[in-house]
């Protein structure tokens, strides 16, 4: 018997900008966010139909904290990339993280890693 699924339910992230020039509330460092888009949608073939549980999160490009942005500054980001992201817009996400960074070479590692493989720090 074979079964050719026509429908299903994703998840799906997309980065929507940066925000330059900021000074991160975690390490006081100037740095930059980097704006995501967190959604779920129902698709039909492969077409989006509708989407719920849309979330918009700040990482920092200083030392990789995670923040959740306020829904309406993230619309009106996505939209108009200038719009000003302040720091009471960003409420903390202390719960697992989409991604592990390298606080040596600062770049993005694979979750499953302990050991950054591009320079060999634990992390």
């Amino acid at each position: 018997m074979f079964f050719f699924a026509i429908f299903g339910i994703q998840d799906k992230n997309k980065h929507i900008g940066n925000c330059n020039n900021i000074v991160c509330p975690s390490c006081g460092r100037l740095s930059m966010y980097e704006v995501y888009k967190y959604y779920k949608y129902f698709h039909i073939f492969f077409l989006p139909i509708f989407k719920w549980d849309v979330r918009y999160i700040v990482k920092t490009s200083c030392c990789g904290c995670l923040y959740e942005l306020d829904p309406l500054v993230g619309k009106e980001f996505e939209k108009n990339p200038s719009t000003e992201i302040r720091e009471e817009n960003l409420q903390r996400i202390d719960r697992y993280s989409p991604f592990k960074y390298c606080s040596n070479c600062r770049t993005e590692v694979p979750v499953e890693y302990s050991y950054c493989p591009y320079c060999g720090e634990r992390l």
